[in-house]
Formats: structure tokens, C-alpha cells, sequence
């Protein structure tokens, strides 16, 4: 028997045009790590990966990644089953997710909200500055680029039509539920040990590597 992709995947008994679509997908998928539902332009590749599921699952476990769903949030996630490929942030980009993950869990409490959730810049810089203890906030161009690289994730979006402008203390965000997905602790204790192992961190290791998955 001859081992080709085209033999494998045409043992999933689906249509052609399925089947050339699915290599496809599959690096959308590996390249962007979530899939919105309500997103336009990721619409129908979500809904063609939710219809066959089970072979992605399969074809994504044999490089060693897990296909994770949000049924409530309708977002697929790839997560690497092995430290090679997980995302690594730096210091200050994971300090920031765990500031709209917090974020996140008290609007969500307080206002009993069904959709995501939305803040101001102003509230993320006060939240940012709160948990990391630092007299100095993050400067304008550092909070831009690590914003940018977490909109781009898909974690936030600006609202009211606006570009991502970190000078404007009052620019809204939406806080997408891949912001749950991407660091998924469960309980107020396990959000404090992100802080504390954080907090711990040596003035030398800001530049170096972290890992939220």
C-alpha cells in the first residue's frame, strides 16, 4: 500500500473537494491557533472543521496537538501536546494576558453578562499596574505591540470602529472567550499562583520566555 496524504485522507470517505480543503484548514488552524464562529472571515472553516471533527482530531493527534472546543464561545483551539510548538510570550505578554483573564472573570461576575465582556484601556493599564506592583507603568509603544500581538491571537478586539490606540484611555476592548481558552485556570487560587509566580520573577528574566500552554 502506498503512504500518501491523498491515500490517508481518502480513507475518510469524504468528498473531494472535502478532502482538499482539509490541508488546508488543518494549517489555518496550527498557524492561527483559534477558530471563531462569529468571526467572517473564519466562519465557514469553523463550521467545515466542526462537521468533521473527528478526523481533524484524529490527523492533529498524530503530529501531537490536541483540536479543543468552547461549545459556550463556539472557538476551536490547537494545543501542542509537547513543549516544541506551544506560544511563548514574553515576561510582559503574559503578565498582560493574566490581566484581561482577570478582567474577564470580574466583568463576567459582576455584570452577569452573556456576551464577552468589554473594557477600556484605561481599566487594563490600572489592572496591569495593580497586579504587577510596578510604580512605572508599561510605555505607550510597549503597550501597542504587546496589544497588537494578543489582537492578532485573537484575545482582544477593538470596538467602535476605532484602530488599537494605547494613548486612548478610553478605547473599549472586547474581551473574546479565547482569553479563558488560552489560560484556563478554574479557580481564584490558581489565577493567584499565575501572580505569585510572576511576581517572583527576577528584574533580569523580563526579556525571557514564558509559556501559557
Amino acid at each position: 500500500m502506498t503512504f500518501t496524504p491523498e491515500a490517508l485522507l481518502e480513507t475518510t470517505g469524504l468528498p473531494e473537494k472535502a478532502r482538499r480543503d482539509i490541508p488546508r484548514v488543518m494549517n489555518r488552524l496550527l498557524g492561527q491557533t483559534f477558530l471563531y464562529q462569529d468571526s467572517e472571515t473564519d466562519k465557514d472553516d469553523y463550521y467545515f472543521t466542526h462537521r468533521h471533527r473527528p478526523i481533524f482530531t484524529t490527523l492533529l493527534a498524530l503530529a501531537g496537538f490536541t483540536l479543543l472546543h468552547d461549545d459556550y464561545h463556539r472557538i476551536f483551539q490547537v494545543v501542542s501536546d509537547f513543549s516544541y510548538c506551544h506560544q511563548r510570550f514574553k515576561l510582559d505578554e503574559s503578565l498582560m494576558i493574566v490581566v484581561l483573564r482577570k478582567l474577564y472573570e470580574e466583568q463576567v461576575e459582576q455584570l452577569s453578562l452573556a456576551a464577552d465582556p468589554v473594557v477600556t484601556i484605561g481599566e487594563v493599564r490600572e489592572e496591569y499596574r495593580t497586579i504587577t506592583g510596578k510604580e512605572r507603568d508599561l510605555g505607550v509603544g510597549q503597550y501597542e505591540a504587546i496589544l497588537s500581538r494578543l489582537r492578532r491571537l485573537g484575545l482582544i478586539e477593538p470596538l467602535d470602529g476605532r484602530s488599537l490606540d494605547a494613548r486612548d484611555s478610553e478605547a473599549r476592548l472586547r474581551l473574546r472567550g479565547s482569553v479563558k481558552m488560552i489560560l484556563p485556570v478554574q479557580t481564584a487560587e490558581e489565577m493567584e499562583a499565575w501572580l505569585r509566580k510572576y511576581r517572583a520573577a527576577e528584574p533580569s528574566d523580563e526579556d525571557s520566555d514564558g509559556n501559557t500552554n
